[in-house]
């Protein structure tokens, strides 16, 4: 990889707002933001961030049944600042942002809508 090359890895905001008894699933996320700081400190030049959304209204839950979405959409919503839940362009745009800002390292993003901070 280029001396200015950028690596962007995604995590989620259950790491710092855990939304359930999945301790597991917490604790992998807060792994993979551990891990963006500890690459982004090993591979210096080279820029490590981590994305960490919130619920996104994308294909991930569009597989899922319609009761069983809906139930933890309805919840998010309540749950974050904004009361919706993202979608997939909003986390795109984060992703670009960090590829594309050359002074960004070693950060998590977290497009939650305000999820972490309740």
């Amino acid at each position: 990889m280029s001396h200015d090359g950028s690596v962007v890895l995604m995590s989620g905001a259950a790491s710092v707002r855990p939304a359930g008894p999945a301790p597991a699933y917490v604790a992998c996320n807060a792994a993979i933001e551990g891990l963006g700081r500890g690459l982004a400190v090993e591979l210096a030049p080279v820029r490590v961030n981590v994305v960490s959304p919130g619920m996104i209204d994308g294909s991930l839950w569009s597989g899922r049944p319609a009761d069983v979405r809906e139930q933890a959409a309805g919840h998010y919503r309540e749950a974050a600042l904004l009361n919706r839940l993202g979608t997939e362009p909003e986390v795109a745009e984060t992703v670009l942002f960090l590829f594309t800002n050359g002074y960004m390292t070693g950060s998590t993003l977290y497009p939650d809508g305000g999820y972490a901070l309740r």
